[in-house]
């Protein structure tokens, strides 16, 4: 009731303070009554008049998933206007089968990232038996606020794809990217990581078994007190079920659609990993972006036009909030869109005097947006300006994150178009989260 009763537009407000008067019991009803239906119209919203959606795509799709072997599922159009996935399926597999029949007749804008409820054997009950009888027990995973001492270890993973087994177009500097990257991460007098700490996987090595077997050996190995970095230059898949953009391997599969996310980096992998990292200091950085036009080649996987209904030539998808909270698993995650409230002094510590920490997730682009290559730069752009932040801030992450942002923003509509807009992210677990990404120098 409290809830309803601070809405500006409901006349429900509390009396005075000191007065004694008390409303009748049916007028305390008609005012309630008058607070839920203005709740149910702010919170609900109309179906929405102008979707692209017709009842033709809805009949071809119910019709497809019969073909597909999903009789118990349907779809019909959630309150904004998209399609959304009803009825009962037999598995996640089924699902993610239904969701990619969807995005192929009407596109990823117009289908609800929403998993239906009635699934019969969720992923999760499978894995379940399988969990206790690893050969290898992973340790707990360190919890609690309390700040590691400063860096002892450093660990990396850097990883770029720009070609692929499957019929996806080459990235022209993903394998660049990632090289720049890890230079500046094994140079002595930059990153000053040690070269054996240092995984470094492209092309035909960087397949999906690879980098979780990368993952798996840091996770391993990295103690309370070391510094994890991990960098991933590649395409991503289109939005799963729950909105979520995996990173495209060297292997990762198209045919039939839906093995695009079980074939890639998915989430599941990368949760298994900040959950069970004992290091209190991650910095992840995903620059990879969905792009109809990454799959323009590949028969039936886009919709008739190759996008999504109404969408324009530049359709992507980025990393959501949604998606980096699911990730980083965090009570109390800091999106700091705004930047640093201090001045930024070119170190990475934070203003207690000690190393920034936490956990981070860093996207080179947002939600509806793609992640830019550059012919001029010879780099992604966002890449090749955060690099130029680690630099001019002696490795400090926080400060490079906000030097690039702008810039990239602002190189992506010089080059691409005033109305192209590329806006990197961040999520965090720590507010002072300016964590010294390169050898502080004396």
């Amino acid at each position: 009731m409290s809830i309803l009763c601070n809405m500006k537009t409901a006349p429900c407000s509390r009396s005075r303070a000191g007065s004694t008067h008390h409303p009748s019991k049916a007028r305390l009803t008609a005012s309630f009554l008058l607070c839920l239906v203005v709740a149910l119209m702010v919170t609900i919203p109309a179906r929405s008049a102008d979707t692209p959606v017709l009842s033709s795509h809805i009949d071809q799709i119910n019709e497809l998933l019969l073909r597909g072997g999903i009789s118990g599922g349907f779809v019909e159009l959630d309150p904004f206007g998209r399609v959304q996935l009803k009825g009962s399926y037999e598995d996640e597999i089924q699902v993610d089968r239904a969701f990619s029949i969807a995005q192929t007749v009407v596109g990823i804008r117009w289908v609800s990232p929403v998993t239906p409820e009635h699934i019969k054997v969720k992923e999760w009950e499978r894995r379940l038996s399988n969990l206790f009888s690893r050969a290898n027990v992973l340790k707990p995973a360190v919890r609690g606020d309390a700040p590691p001492g400063p860096v002892r270890n450093r660990y990396a993973l850097v990883v770029g794809v720009g070609e692929f087994m499957s019929n996806i177009p080459k990235l022209h500097f993903a394998v660049h990217d990632a090289n720049t990257f890890y230079r500046f991460l094994v140079d002595p007098n930059r990153g000053g990581f040690p070269p054996s700490n240092v995984t470094f996987l492209t092309n035909a090595n960087a397949t999906r078994k690879n980098i979780a077997a990368a993952l798996d050996r840091i996770k391993r190995m990295a103690g309370p007190d070391d510094l994890v970095t991990v960098y991933m230059s590649s395409h991503g898949t289109p939005p799963e079920k729950f909105g979520g953009v995996f990173i495209v391997t060297y292997d990762t599969e198209i045919k039939p659609r839906e093995r695009v996310w079980h074939t890639s980096i998915s989430e599941g992998i990368l949760r298994d990993f900040i959950d069970n990292l004992q290091a209190k200091r991650l910095v992840m950085i995903l620059d990879a972006c969905y792009s109809n036009g990454a799959y323009s080649k590949v028969p039936g996987f886009l919709p008739p036009g190759g996008k999504s209904l109404g969408a324009d030539d530049h359709e992507g998808y980025g990393l959501s909030p949604q998606y980096g909270r699911r990730l980083l698993g965090a009570k109390d995650i800091v999106l700091d869109d705004e930047g640093p409230k201090r001045k930024a002094s070119g170190g990475s510590k934070s203003m207690g005097g000690q190393d920034g920490w936490g956990k981070v997730l860093i996207g080179a682009s947002g939600a509806g947006e793609q992640s830019w290559e550059s012919d001029q730069l010879n780099n992604s752009i966002f890449t090749y300006y955060f690099l130029d932040g680690l630099n001019r801030n002696n490795g400090a992450v926080q400060n490079a994150f906000y030097y690039a942002k702008p810039r990239v923003t602002q190189r992506v509509k010089q080059e691409k178009g005033g109305d192209i807009d590329q806006n990197p992210q961040v999520v965090a677990s720590q507010s002072e989260w300016n964590m010294p990404l390169g050898q502080r120098r004396r």
